[in-house]
């Protein structure tokens, strides 16, 4: 079926002989929403844990610092690598082993007898915690039209803080109720039922976009992120990653840990989590409204100064329970709003060939300072300081982060509104 109006079929070629999407495709935007949220879910179960896990083991909540960190190591290395491995097999491939690695390792962390042991399986399932989300976005956004490739990211990449709800929530009741084991089943079981969801549904995007195989894997370099064109733009947007990821885990981390100095018992701390996870959720609503009306950049900028007063109103407040949580969720709002929006901005500055490349290149740079932020955090508290001053010390680089975002805007007024390349020039 062919013609002009967009309403008679989904796919259309365009003058180059190119596939157009011109109808969203629902099913692969809920299947990849859904892998991200597992995505994000699993990420925190192990900070959700610790203070439980101290209790049963009998050591110091800092002593999981190394745990911590390997989750974000592996996660970045599943970022760094999700390129080349989507240009060779393809997004629906890489999401479907992803997803199964990250069950299984889940599933086994469950049943870690000591430190040591609990480490490596967090490496292991954090690589396919990295791989999941940046291929769920380039799918997504390759399978539906291009007019909404950063409202589609954004939406998409929201998953992680909707999982980091999820667990938070539920967090606090399965671990009350069975354990910190239930916490990791309860993760594997979930996306274990997605499994046989995403082999039925999710399509191989080449298939349908007819994408050259050779093209993909050239395209798919990192070395198109350095292009002239958008080079700086490149280091600007790792920068600020970096930052924000490198705050934000810090407290994914060490919030229930932090908040029992308040009063919170282990069984309540998880709420901690929950409401950094309500207030990413809210962060994402603030990201797709304000991209309606004003450059992402601009928009990252207020969700960024919005993290810094949450923080400073954090370090002055007494142990008044419920504002604390309310409070937190306002940090949640800031830092999450930028890591979810760090995404979008990579997907509308690359062409789509190099969207998973930008995505995960992008979040590998964040996670490299999700690695550090855990290590900082764990040796704060190791050295004593108190929750204010570690909330206090952490303003200084969200403030460096806003910075960065706010230059990136004003050098380059105007370029996140302008259409995507769609190619980028091979380099000789």
């Amino acid at each position: 079926m062919s013609g002009p109006t967009q309403s008679s079929s989904p796919t259309s070629p365009d003058p180059t002989g190119s596939t157009v999407i011109n109808r969203p495709n629902w099913p692969v935007l809920i299947l990849a929403f859904v892998a991200v949220v597992l995505d994000g879910y699993d990420t925190i179960a192990l900070g959700l844990s610790v203070p439980a896990l101290s209790e049963d083991w009998g050591v110091a909540p800092s002593h999981f610092t190394p745990a911590l960190s390997l989750t974000s190591l592996g996660v970045a290395l599943g970022y760094i690598a999700v390129g080349r491995l989507t240009a060779r097999f393809g997004c629906r491939s890489v999401v479907l082993v992803a997803v199964a690695v990250f069950t299984i390792g889940s599933l086994l962390t469950a049943w870690a007898g000591g430190i040591v042991e609990l480490s490596l399986l967090r490496l292991i399932t954090g690589f396919g915690l990295g791989a999941v989300m940046p291929a769920a976005v380039a799918q997504a956004t390759a399978l539906n039209p291009a007019r909404h490739r950063q409202n589609i990211a954004v939406f998409v990449t929201m998953g992680i803080s909707l999982g980091a709800l999820v667990a938070g929530l539920f967090g606090t009741t399965l671990i009350g109720s069975y354990g910190w084991p239930s916490v990791f089943i309860a993760g594997a079981i979930a996306s274990a039922v997605l499994l046989p969801l995403l082999w039925i549904w999710l399509p191989d995007e080449r298939a349908v976009l007819m994408t050259a195989p050779s093209d993909a894997r050239h395209q798919a370099s990192v070395g198109r992120l350095f292009d002239p064109a958008v080079r700086v733009r490149t280091v600007l947007l790792w920068t600020f990653s970096f930052l924000v990821f490198s705050v934000f885990y810090i407290f994914s981390s060490w919030l229930p840990t932090l908040l029992t100095s308040y009063g919170f018992t282990t069984k309540l701390a998880p709420l901690g989590s929950a409401a950094l996870g309500v207030g990413s959720i809210v962060g994402a609503g603030v990201l797709m409204v304000g991209a309606l009306r004003f450059r992402m950049t601009s928009v990252l900028a207020g969700t960024t100064a919005a993290a810094i007063v949450f923080l400073v109103l954090s370090a002055f407040l007494g142990a008044d329970k419920a504002l604390l949580l309310l409070v937190f969720g306002g940090v949640g709002l800031g830092l999450q709003a930028g890591m979810i929006g760090q995404a979008a901005v990579a997907v509308s500055l690359y062409p789509q060939a190099t969207a998973a490349t930008g995505v995960g290149w992008t979040s590998s740079m964040g996670r490299l300072g999700s690695v550090v932020g855990p290590i900082v955090g764990g040796a704060l508290i190791g050295l004593g300081f108190s929750t204010s001053t570690i909330v206090l010390i952490a303003c200084v680089p969200v403030a460096v982060a806003m910075v960065v975002i706010a230059v990136l805007g004003r050098a380059h007024s105007g370029w996140d509104r302008e259409p995507v390349p769609q190619a980028v020039p091979a380099a000789n």
